[in-house]
């Protein structure tokens, strides 16, 4: 509607004064659909003019409605009461609206670029480990974000902060020394790395919890046996990780990890001592936050080694440097929300003005069938395990579906993981997320395969009409039906849902919308004649309009990570 308001905004501006933005973001959309289509509530400027919000909403009308020509978007304008209403000319908007998004395509749907940079930390699993499917959250969330954040015309950097350092590691070796066989690191890549990494805290004792302290150590101060075991960890670990991130259309602009701050953490210490103090406590090194009533932040164990919370401090102050972000977002679980109030007060009182453009951007947890998954006793359920049943599922409704489909395992591919994604973002991302194979793969619920369908329909649907977009020389003056209308006002509510999901920081906001525009798209399917009217404006205006649905759902999916099969 932005085209629309944008024009009633001017008018409104040019009879009374009042600021162009105040105008824009006061227009609403009438409680009935006989009463126009946008209404001006003129309580608040009219106060301003000292006259009555009836007076100044008649006056209004009465000017508007003077200025009105044959070519304008508004037809008509009347007032209700204390409300100016406006009515569309809705031949002109209809093929104004169509022709945008028909000549100009996807590059119509993107904001112009603002010159913003934002960096966004999200995915960031922990080497040596498998990508769980609770991993799942954390990689769609951050990645679609920064599609959308690039939609809007931002400068998007994408970082893969890895764990890839911490006791953790000590660990690990002591395990792999114990338990571990080349031969099946070989073969096994990561579930060896698990195996060993399970059996080592079933059997664990003082004895291995000394060697993997002593292994960490010896890793912090370059000792050439530690680090050639924590670079081998760390190149089997990247090599499966990306594997599934091709799978789910993940992409980074960097992919960096805790231990590329290892050399700087001396220091870093004597920075945080100088503007932000630190102390002893019990033998550990410490940043006291008690009276911005937070824990204390724990920089240095008692035996030395340093902690995530040093190293993510590294981290922020080298973003900073390199990027000069607008925004630095983390995209992490909300149970780690104490830690990044402690991370972002250090910031602040270290004097770093910049500290309040950094956000947590957190989310609930994601339920597997009510299974419990923990690393250490072995109950992990993979991703990419997960992503193969959903393919599989998709390839066998296919199967039954439209057995005859070419390139049914590409389709498969496509429709198995974009229902993964979409079940992901179902909800806002606060709340938690229930997986259920019977909803996610359902292609007549609120799921990806529904929208993917309805994308597929729309491309059946040109192929069918043999369309020729130049077999009618114009569409001007072609009166579209009430549904019509409703889905053409829907294309342009698209700016609006892009810029309320970046603010919101919201994915769902943009499934949603799509997902309406799919029901939306899929009764006037059912209920009007497209293919087969015989009057050959009415005909091209109908088809045009389906071609601006398709690019408009091949576009929403494309924000959320989703492929758009062509045919299914």
């Amino acid at each position: 509607m932005k085209i629309l308001k944008d024009e009633i905004a001017k008018l409104i501006v040019d009879e009374t004064g009042i600021e162009y933005n105040e105008i824009l973001a006061a227009l609403t959309i009438p409680p009935k659909t006989d009463m126009g289509d946008l209404a001006l509530p003129c309580f608040n400027i009219a106060r301003k003019l000292g006259k009555s919000p009836n007076e100044f909403a008649q006056e209004t009308a009465d000017k508007i409605s003077s200025k009105i020509k044959d070519d304008s978007l508004i037809k008509a304008t009347r007032a209700f009461g204390p409300y100016t209403n406006f009515f569309v000319n809705k031949a002109k908007f209809f093929s104004l609206i169509v022709n945008e998004f028909v000549n100009s395509g996807v590059k119509n749907l993107r904001l112009p670029d603002n010159k913003k940079n934002i960096v966004i930390d999200y995915s960031s699993p922990n080497i040596a480990k498998p990508i769980a499917i609770h991993h799942i959250r954390s990689t769609v969330i951050g990645n679609i974000l920064g599609n959308i954040f690039e939609n809007c015309g931002y400068t998007v950097t994408r970082i893969n902060y890895l764990g890839d350092w911490g006791t953790q590691f000590g660990k690990l070796i002591t395990a792999f020394e114990k338990f571990g066989n080349e031969n099946k690191l070989e073969k096994e890549g990561i579930k060896h790395l698990l195996d060993i990494y399970v059996k080592y805290h079933q059997e664990e004792n003082e004895d291995m919890e000394n060697k993997s302290r002593q292994w960490f150590k010896k890793a912090e101060s370059g000792d050439t046996a530690a680090i050639n075991y924590w670079k081998k960890f760390k190149s089997i670990s990247l090599k499966e990780f990306q594997q599934v991130y091709s799978r789910l259309n993940v992409k980074f602009t960097s992919t960096e990890g805790e231990s590329q701050y290892n050399d700087k953490v001396d220091s870093l210490m004597e920075l945080i001592n100088k503007k932000a103090g630190t102390r002893h406590s019990d033998g550990a090194l410490i940043i006291d936050l008690e009276k911005y009533n937070l824990p204390p932040v724990l920089l240095k164990k008692t035996d030395g080694a340093t902690l995530y919370a040093t190293r993510d401090i590294a981290a922020a102050l080298d973003r900073w440097e390199r990027y000069r972000f607008d925004e630095s977002l983390y995209v992490v679980a909300h149970q780690q929300e104490l830690h990044f109030k402690q991370l972002f007060k250090t910031l602040e009182i270290m004097g770093y003005s910049w500290a309040d453009r950094c956000r947590h951007i957190s989310f609930g947890m994601l339920h597997f069938d009510d299974a419990r998954m923990s690393t250490r006793e072995g109950r992990v359920i993979f991703l990419e395990e997960v992503l193969d049943r959903a393919v599989d599922l998709a390839l066998k409704a296919i199967n039954h579906k439209n057995p005859k489909l070419e390139n049914k395992e590409e389709v498969a591919e496509a429709v198995g993981i974009g229902a993964v994604i979409f079940s992901d973002i179902s909800k806002r991302r606060i709340q938690n997320v229930v997986f259920r194979w019977e909803d996610v793969l359902n292609f007549d619920g609120e799921t990806a395969p529904y929208v993917q369908y309805t994308h597929a329909r729309t491309c059946s649907l040109l192929a069918k009409a043999d369309f020729d977009i130049n077999s009618v020389d114009s569409i001007e003056g072609y009166e579209p039906t009430p549904m019509e209308f409703e889905l053409i006002k829907f294309l342009t509510q698209f700016s609006g849902k892009l810029l309320e999901a970046k603010n919101e920081y919201e994915p769902f906001i943009i499934a949603r919308y799509v997902l309406d525009l799919a029901k939306l798209f899929n009764r006037y399917y059912y209920q009007e004649k497209i293919i087969d009217n015989p009057d050959k404006q009415k005909r091209k205006a109908k088809l045009l309009l389906v071609l601006a649905i398709r690019e408009l759902i091949a576009h929403c999916l494309s924000i959320i990570g989703i492929k758009a099969p062509e045919r299914m």
